[in-house]
């Protein structure tokens, strides 16, 4: 489903989407923005993401890691 939104922007906003159509970076002023709302959506999301997992690292950090773990039975292995 679309939904239709009408807002105003500052006019040099639109000048330098217009310019990126022109120069053959999108189609469209419409795909600019969509474009662009997406991005936005993206990084924000991946900002939260970012946060969640620095959270959950401070919930293990004292706990061994598991790299670590994994490598030195592979070290182990190797000299028994």
């Amino acid at each position: 489903m679309r939904v239709q939104v009408n807002l105003k922007l500052e006019e040099e906003l639109v000048r330098e989407v217009e310019e990126l159509v022109r120069r053959g970076f999108f189609k469209s002023k419409k795909e600019a923005f969509v474009t662009a709302l997406n991005l936005l959506i993206r990084k924000y999301k991946a900002e939260e993401l970012r946060k969640r997992i620095d959270q959950l690292r401070k919930g293990t950090k004292s706990l061994p890691s598991a790299a670590e773990e994994v490598m030195k039975e592979h070290e182990e292995d190797d000299l028994g």
